[in-house]
């Protein structure tokens, strides 16, 4: 697959027809989201605000449209006439593209988006310039390809995420995504953060002294050897979505609002809780709750507002 470093070397490659329909979902992304930035991640094109906004890509017969998970189950009753997978929505090249659908999805997870906040994971890359040198000339000499993702690099082999680096106030850290399945007989690997990271390791350094490019390369070998196994960590399916915090006090204490809310289907209550389990502060939820509670008396689910009258 070629490398492209823009959204108009990828539309290029298409034919004219095709390069329409490009231009046409870009400029409507950029009509609901003017403030997202554009990248190729995954090597397809994507557009960024606070994390991965969007991707799209193009097929033989299909547009592919990756809004995430989340945002596909939010839109589930809306998707109905398309083929959809966990994380991608088919939309055929021999219909109209649905502009105000994928306009929906952006907005939606603007939405989401919004208050999010993004480490800035080069903060301190200029203390760890030789560490960050060492490792580029170890990536050189491996088939790794680097990619954007999550405010980062990422390097990848036949589009799966190998590792990453950055450096930290205190340490400069490699880790690898699949690391809990390495040898590690260096025993220099650990889980960052326990109970919540399941495949991921890190390497960690407080000198770049202290990094052995031998070592390094025969680690990042083998995590490219598991990629070609095809070993990697399977998440497991997470259970249905229940109401926590002051969403559940707030159905609890308002006997009309549980009642609606538990009406709706099993995919708006689940948009309704992503939308307030995202929000970080207890402030946020406190203001978010306050705008629903009118949708859900309503029956309305979260994306609705987001609809364009005709």
């Amino acid at each position: 697959m070629s490398a492209f470093f823009t959204i108009d070397e990828y539309i290029l490659q298409f034919d004219s027809d095709k390069q329409n329909v490009l231009n046409v979902v870009r400029d409507a992304i950029c009509e609901a989201a003017p403030e997202a930035t554009e990248t190729i991640n995954y090597n397809m094109p994507t557009f960024r605000f606070n994390g991965n906004l969007i991707h799209f890509a193009m097929y033989k017969n299909h547009l592919g449209i990756y809004p995430g998970p989340e945002t596909i189950e939010a839109f589930a009753e809306k998707l109905t006439d398309y083929k959809t997978s966990k994380g991608a929505i088919q939309l055929p090249l021999d219909e109209e593209i649905n502009v105000q659908l994928i306009q929906e999805l952006v907005l939606y997870n603007l939405e989401k988006l919004k208050d999010k906040q993004v480490p800035d994971w080069k903060k301190h890359h200029n203390k760890w310039s030789d560490a960050i040198e060492i490792m580029e000339q170890i990536i050189a000499q491996t088939p790794l390809d680097k990619t954007f993702k999550w405010g980062g690099d990422v390097y990848v082999f036949d589009g799966k995420n190998v590792i990453s680096y950055a450096g930290f106030k205190n340490h400069f850290a490699l880790w690898f995504f699949q690391g809990v399945y390495l040898q590690d007989e260096a025993k220099v690997l650990i889980a960052a953060s326990e109970g919540r990271t399941h495949a991921q390791r890190q390497w960690r350094f407080t000198d770049a002294n202290q990094m052995d490019e031998v070592l390094i390369l025969k680690y990042i070998n083998e995590a490219i050897q598991l990629v070609k196994n095809g070993i990697e960590f399977k998440p497991v399916k997470a259970p249905p979505k229940v109401a926590s915090g002051l969403f559940a006090e707030a159905l609890s204490s308002n006997k009309n609002l549980n009642d609606a809310f538990y009406k709706l289907s099993i995919s708006k209550q689940n948009e309704y809780i992503i939308y307030i389990d995202d929000a970080k502060q207890e402030k946020t939820k406190i203001s978010r709750i306050e705008k629903i509670t009118s949708m859900i008396l309503e029956a309305k689910g979260l994306n609705d507002k987001y609809q364009k009258k005709k």
